[in-house]
């Protein structure tokens, strides 16, 4: 397993943070479309340049049920994206289905949007598959997107049949529980967004301090065999914070698991 974190915001613009997370080392960032917006592909490159994490995953934003001209333009999109991966040598892409808030949940959505989400989904996959790049389904609730529970994100995996679509599961999802969500999608699960929180969602604390057992939600996705990514995200209140504590948590619960204690 390795450690990533979310480059959010205006946090790749923060050459202090960005020697940090070298200083710590974390494996990778994610890099998110704002990034690329401000500062262009090779404004990114240059920020991160003098650092030894990898590009851990390239993160845009989809909306494929809206409309046929958001769906054409999502796909315009995708191809960018698939770009900049390539260019940083990063195997993963981000994927939504939808406009942040356009679709109530997934019990709401309409069969065409079903349609869109699935059909946008195998395109993104047929043109990541040739550069062995995987289509990473950022799966949580509240967003707007279809799969906002395991059922609505399994039946995308089955409906779009591609091998190089994932998930990156980022709890909670409506209706479950973390381990509930874990046991149903982790043989899925590539890539994670890691948070705890207190009180309820966006009441965000480190790993080990919230109101969930996060230590049992990994051990359950990594006995389904998971091995990739643990990326903290959330951490614009306190990046430096966030990314000294859960660095050193991660590390010695990725210790313990491997030892099998």
């Amino acid at each position: 397993m390795k450690i990533g974190f979310c480059l959010q915001r205006d946090l790749i613009s923060n050459p202090e943070l960005l020697a940090r997370l070298d200083e710590l080392g974390y494996d990778g960032v994610e890099v998110w479309a704002q990034a690329f917006d401000t500062a262009g592909l090779h404004g990114v490159a240059r920020a991160l340049e003098p650092y030894e994490f990898e590009v851990a995953s390239v993160n845009p934003y989809f909306d494929f049920t809206t409309s046929e001209e958001t769906y054409r333009d999502s796909l315009r999109i995708a191809d960018e994206y698939i770009g900049y991966a390539r260019h940083f040598g990063c195997t993963r892409i981000r994927t939504f289905t939808s406009r942040m808030g356009s679709i109530q949940t997934s019990d709401a959505a309409e069969p065409v949007h079903w349609e869109r989400g699935i059909n946008g989904l195998r395109e993104v996959c047929e043109r990541a598959v040739p550069h062995g790049i995987q289509a990473v389904m950022e799966v949580h609730f509240g967003d707007g997107q279809l799969y906002d529970t395991s059922d609505a994100t399994l039946r995308l995996l089955k409906e779009v049949d591609r091998e190089n679509l994932t998930v990156n599961l980022q709890p909670p999802l409506r209706g479950e529980t973390l381990q509930e969500s874990a046991e149903r999608l982790g043989p899925h699960v590539t890539h994670l967004h890691a948070h705890n929180w207190e009180g309820g969602w966006g009441n965000f604390r480190y790993l080990d301090e919230g109101d969930e057992d996060f230590e049992a939600f990994l051990r359950t996705v990594r006995r389904h065999g998971f091995d990739g990514y643990v990326s903290i995200e959330h951490a614009v209140s306190d990046p430096f914070g966030f990314a000294e504590h859960n660095v050193a948590y991660l590390r010695d619960l990725f210790s313990r698991i491997e030892a099998g204690e």
